[in-house]
């Protein structure tokens, strides 16, 4: 099996980083290349050499760590005076002119250096295709890694063929997603792909996760059992996403899986509560092991369309509450929400995962609040 060459540049000791290393190789499809920083402009010079062959490149947050085992002429230790964002920015310019490969930038970090410092500068976010932790290296990780290669591969086969990458004929979804990229001449593949990304398959919106789609049919995925994969795996597979991505996202079109229970019921799914969209799926395909999701304790609506990003149960948006992003999600995409009972019972938990209340729901929580109080 041929393997993916992956620059991976780090300041660490390599008692730490080898480790790291060893992990990602785990399955075979990635071969990794170790490397310490340089100075900021020796390292832009010496990454036109590095990144020849490579399809990926993974920056440790912090470059900026003093390498102990290398010392300059005057004996001091070397440390350089940079982080991986400015790096990034740089790549990403050079890469647009055609003089770096135009490749997925995966930021990797510790939680708590996530937490303190990029969380909080948005300004960086868009500079990676995404962010993993080096103490949660696993099967998934690799396979992620994997899938962001191959999709920017797919992107850069089709540059103009926004059919080809999606998998599906892009003028029956809303086309201002990707209205810039029409008339842009020459487009750089990471900007197409940190658009489908970021604005099509990370967020809820044109797309949706299983959690969301069990919520909107009103499935309790772990009562169901093997049921709920009957159900998805026999009547709703139409609607699956098989865009770039899709091999470690796993999504479904929003507005497919609506045509789908229709035909399968001849009823509007939005219009029906839990129980009733539950009834009718058995009723129809006839997987009788099928169970209704209850709602989220302290709410009483069944009519889910979302899910709490705490507890990662179903809920109906209007008992939910809003979360505020980093900005206003687009006209195509879902808002994100938490429950009353995430936001009293996990107030440690919302805390760590940096939730806050939407402006413009503050007020419904506080009245919420002093109910239970």
């Amino acid at each position: 099996m041929s393997k993916y060459r992956v620059l991976y540049i780090d300041d660490e000791k390599d008692d730490l980083t080898q480790p790291i290393k060893k992990k990602l190789e785990a399955k075979g499809s990635l071969e990794i290349i170790l490397n310490k920083p340089e100075n900021f402009e020796d390292q832009i010079d010496k990454l036109q050499t590095e990144l020849d062959g490579c399809v990926a490149l993974i920056l440790d947050l912090q470059l900026n760590g003093p390498q102990e085992d290398v010392t300059n002429e005057a004996g001091d230790v070397f440390q350089v005076k940079y982080q991986a964002p400015p790096l990034a920015q740089m790549i990403r310019t050079y890469a647009t002119e055609g003089k770096l490969p135009d490749i997925p930038i995966i930021l990797c970090s510790t939680e708590d250096k996530i937490q303190i410092s990029f969380s909080r500068d948005f300004t960086s976010h868009d500079l990676f295709d995404w962010t993993f932790l080096k103490d949660d290296i696993d099967d998934e990780t690799i396979e992620k890694i994997v899938s962001l290669i191959k999709g920017y591969q797919n992107i850069g086969k089709n540059i103009k063929d926004f059919d080809k990458f999606l998998d599906r004929n892009y003028s029956e979804i809303d086309e201002r997603i990707l209205s810039r990229f029409v008339t842009e001449e020459n487009p750089p593949v990471h900007e197409i792909a940190r658009v489908i990304f970021k604005d099509i398959v990370q967020p809820t919106g044109v797309l949706i996760n299983e959690l969301t789609l069990a919520a909107r049919l009103g499935v309790d995925i772990k009562e169901s059992g093997e049921n709920w994969n009957k159900l998805i795996d026999h009547f709703f597979y139409t609607a699956s996403y098989k865009g770039v991505y899709h091999e470690s996202w796993i999504r479904w079109w929003n507005d497919k899986v609506l045509d789908v229970f229709e035909n399968i019921t001849n009823e509007n799914l939005a219009s029906l509560d839990a129980i009733a969209r539950v009834a009718l799926l058995v009723e129809k395909t006839g997987i009788n092991g099928l169970i209704a999701a209850n709602p989220i304790e302290l709410f009483e609506s069944s009519i889910f369309w979302n899910i709490c990003e705490v507890t990662k149960m179903p809920l109906d948006p209007f008992e939910g509450f809003k979360i505020s992003g980093k900005e206003e999600p687009k006209p195509w995409q879902d808002y994100s929400y938490v429950s009353l009972f995430a936001v009293v019972s996990e107030p440690d938990l919302i805390s760590k995962k940096g939730i806050k209340i939407h402006p413009t729901d503050n007020e419904r929580l506080i009245a919420a609040r002093k109910k239970i109080d």
